[in-house]
């Protein structure tokens, strides 16, 4: 019979090692499922820590290291894309006065600090690639065991969370994922017959289980956080999914993940081998070079000989102010610095395009970097003002479209939707509005039916009899003609379940004081708060591809994955209510009466950007509507010629017209593996007045935020970009980031073998950890960057003051900026010297601009 003091005892024991598990998952992402793509920095839970001190973390948790190969870096060097000016911009700004010392003697050579420093990372003995440190028992003792722990875990992890969608539930999953595994896992017989009958022994609590294998394990009370991320970090993508279940679901945690594993581990690794053996890999580490050998091997390398030790050692003390372990960073510095430098010389040098009076048009992009290009062709027809905003237009909704179904999450996942707006007939297409849910509801049915016939146990055969005679050549139509076959599919879907006319339940479902609240604050936020033109369109933007799993991946992060036009839609009835335009009136935003908001939705695979709602446009712009749609064409197909150039087996140089066939064919075709190159490239996040950046081409590299410091006397707007927006951004670039430089654990392998996991993400083959960031053709066509790995610039236009005051009360800002996982320039007004912000104030921006080629350096990186 158990006392009341060793119930007390057991509860303290399971609530300390909940505690546990939440400190030690710390070091795990969030891994969102493919539906909904959310970019995330990998290594989020270390931005409390600086980005150096980080990747050496990452590198011990991981084994991988958070940077480029130094010999990838070198190879950059010689191929001119890293500088000696960026070298030495990089050094003096980490060595200030070691940089400025005198020179010293080497026998008959003299050499200054900056070339001992700089020939060191040029030729120096390269370090040691990391090695994962914090290891399971079984890692270190019996490394099988380790790869079984891992298989059993992945087996029931696809089990438990990909069986719903693919229709074979995992029996006892209603009970939960640590109970349905305990339910099932003694008739593994792949498993010996003593660990079947010890799993028939596992204790019905996840706790008591997971407490009962580390005590087996021999783990003690001070190793056990360290111990479980030693579980967590062996499938981080799996780790990562459960995190994400977790927070939203119930069923499945982390101590149910860890149950499994542990108890795994615990059966399965003989009896006397629970002891940890220390650091095993230790004497297979080649040894780090001293300074003095760094300094010998220098000497060695410009032919010097007979120098003394006092020679030697004066080199070694300035070399060992710069360890082995710290190159590769100085590296990613001066890598960096060449882009980040010419483009605030660009920037400096951007003059005010002239002003012909009151634009006909304006046009409000998403401040996706891809929208920079069309931004740009669009401006040179003249009459044209564009802006950026966030893709979600500050409308964070719920919506369910005219079909029905659930209702999607329309927003950033900083932000909870708080309002549901519907889509519904307009008055004069009711009839056409039944036709398409009707036909909808036809096709939907066609391949629930098709889809249960494919899971059934006998139907797959007499379904392959039935369909195959149709499914061949369809599949051979899609191969050879990819564009011809995807428009007989819309033709066929358009006859089924046409479009029809429909307006948004916005201004019925939310309060007036709510939407004219959104309105102020969207206009506000992007400094459109006067000079408004006849047309001022709202673009969202999403893609369009075929058999691409990481289809939400293109579409747009700021609306949790998915395309922006039901945002863009909601934002625009709200600004075209009259009682919402009187609101706005009294706060001090007077929109003209002949100003017209409009739609749109940018495909970024295609660059064809469709007019929505043309429907409720009134008689007095429709002349304003005919020279929009036509000047978009235009303007899409001038940008799909500039991307072909880049595109991995594009024409180098194709007219518009071939351009515009052929980004149609990419999009259409089902074994097109890079359909367009998404963020790839992302380098900067731009705030400020269009004047700003106005007649530089950046080469879609750049996020563009548009904002006026004069309407934002307060603050609060420009608070509001960087701590959205810009964390958004950051995500992008870590996940693109890290995505490059460490893709067999951040990155998610060639599309070619990725099997999916119905709803949750993908596997590379049939089995392992879940991938957790970007398929290699987002980032590479397998010859050079598709994505130069950089951490993000923020460059922003406002008062420093105000953005000392805004840094100051966030703290995720001060981590951000403070640890360098962004770097933040600034300048208060045009013709200021760009400033750099650091923990200890503004200084000047010291990185050798002037040594830099800007034209070339805004230049595409592909």
């Amino acid at each position: 019979m158990t006392t009341v003091a060793e119930h007390v005892s057991i509860d303290a024991l399971r609530a300390q090692l909940r505690s546990e598990v939440n400190l030690a998952a710390r070091v795990v992402p969030t891994h969102y499922p493919l539906e909904t793509f959310i970019a995330v920095n990998p290594l989020a839970g270390l931005e409390g820590m600086p980005f150096e001190q980080a990747v050496l973390r990452a590198g011990d948790l991981y084994g991988v290291a958070g940077l480029l190969d130094e010999t990838a870096y070198r190879d950059l060097y010689h191929r001119g894309r890293i500088t000696d000016a960026d070298l030495e911009s990089t050094l003096r700004l980490r060595y200030p006065n070691l940089l400025d010392g005198e020179p010293i003697q080497l026998g008959a050579r003299e050499v200054t600090p900056a070339e001992l420093l700089r020939d060191d990372l040029l030729n120096g003995r390269v370090g040691a690639k990391p090695l994962r440190r914090n290891k399971m028992r079984s890692e270190q003792l019996a490394p099988q065991v380790a790869e079984e722990v891992d298989a059993q875990a992945a087996k029931w992890s696809t089990a438990f969370f990909g069986s719903p969608a693919a229709g074979w539930p995992m029996p006892a999953r209603e009970r939960g994922f640590f109970h349905a595994w305990r339910t099932l896992a003694a008739g593994d017989h792949k498993l010996g017959r003593k660990v079947r009958a010890a799993l028939r022994e596992v204790p019905e609590r996840a706790d008591d289980a997971a407490l009962k294998a580390l005590r087996q394990l021999g783990v003690t009370d001070d190793e056990r956080i360290t111990y479980l991320q030693a579980h967590l970090t062996r499938l981080p993508g799996w780790a990562a999914y459960v995190r994400w279940y977790a927070e939203r679901m119930v069923g499945a945690d982390l101590l149910d993940y860890l149950a499994l594993r542990l108890t795994y581990e615990a059966l399965l690794l003989p009896g006397n081998a629970t002891e940890s053996t220390g650091d095993v890999d230790a004497g297979n580490r080649p040894a780090i070079p001293s300074a003095g050998e760094r300094a010998a091997d220098l000497a060695r390398l410009w032919g010097l000989d007979q120098l003394s030790d006092d020679d030697l050692a004066s080199a070694a003390r300035i070399l060992a102010a710069l360890p082995v372990t710290a190159r590769p960073v100085v590296w990613q510095q001066a890598y960096e610095a060449h882009y980040r430098d010419a483009l605030l010389k660009s920037l400096t040098g951007s003059t005010a395009q002239e002003s012909h009076g009151r634009p006909h048009t304006q046009l409000v992009c998403c401040i996706d970097a891809r929208s920079e290009g069309l931004r740009r062709h669009i401006e040179s027809k003249g009459g044209y003002e564009t802006l950026g905003f966030a893709g979600f237009f500050a409308v964070a909704i719920r919506f369910t479209d005219l079909v029905g179904g659930a209702p999607n999450e329309l927003c950033p996942v900083l932000i909870r939707p708080q309002h549901e707006v519907r889509e519904s007939p307009a008055p004069e297409g009711v009839r056409a509005a039944k036709r398409r849910r009707d036909g909808s509801a036809v096709m939907a049915g066609a391949e629930a039916a098709f889809n249960t016939a494919k899971q059934a146990l006998l139907a797959p055969f007499t379904l392959a009899e039935a369909s195959g005679w149709a499914a061949g050549p369809w599949a051979a139509a899609k191969t050879l003609s990819p564009k011809a076959s995807g428009t007989l599919r819309r033709r066929l879907r358009d006859r089924l379940a046409p479009p029809a006319p429909t307006v948004l339940s916005v201004n019925e479902s939310v309060d007036l004081a709510q939407r004219a609240l959104y309105a102020q604050v969207a206009l506000t936020t992007m400094g459109l708060t006067s000079g408004f033109a006849r047309l001022v369109v709202m673009c969202g933007h999403g893609s369009t591809t075929e058999n691409n799993p990481y289809q939400a991946a293109l579409d747009c992060g700021a609306c949790g994955g998915q395309p922006g036009g039901p945002n863009a839609r909601t934002a625009v009835a709200i600004l075209n209510n009259a009682d919402v335009r009187a609101e706005l009136h009294d706060m001090g935003i007077s929109i003209p009466d002949d100003t017209w908001f409009v739609a749109a939705l940018h495909d970024t695979a295609t660059d064809r950007v469709a007019v929505l709602d043309e429907h409720l446009v009134p008689a007095s712009h429709v002349a304003d509507m005919r020279r929009l749609i036509t000047d978009l064409e235009v303007a899409g197909a001038e940008l799909a010629a500039e991307r072909c150039a880049v595109l991995p087996g594009g024409p180098a140089r194709p007219d518009p017209a071939r351009a515009t066939r052929h980004v149609a064919n990419r999009s259409a075709d089902w074994a097109q593996v890079f359909p367009e190159w998404g963020l790839a490239g992302n380098a900067a996040f731009i705030v400020g007045p269009r004047d700003l950046s106005s007649g530089l081409d950046l080469r879609r590299r750049t996020f563009l935020h548009s904002y006026e410091a004069d309407v934002d006397p307060d603050g609060s707007a420009l608070e509001t970009i960087l701590t959205a927006p810009m964390v958004v951004a950051q995500w992008i670039s870590c996940q693109y980031y890290f995505s490059t430089v460490a893709p067999e654990l951040f990155g998610a392998g060639t599309k070619t073998v990725h099997n999916v996991v119905a709803g949750v993400g993908v596997l590379a083959g049939h089995g392992g950890d879940l991938q957790l960031g970007l398929p290699r053709q987002s980032v590479t066509d397998g010859q050079t960057f598709g994505h130069e790995p950089m951490r993000l610039l923020t460059v922003v236009q406002a008062p420093l003051e105000r953005i000392d005051t805004i840094v100051d009360r966030n703290p995720v800002l001060q981590h951000l900026f403070g640890n360098d996982w962004v770097a933040l320039a600034a300048r208060e007004k045009p013709g200021d010297d760009w400033q750099r912000w650091t923990r200890n104030g503004w200084r000047s921006w010291e990185s050798g601009v002037e040594k830099h080629n800007a034209t070339e350096e805004v230049s595409p990186c592909h």
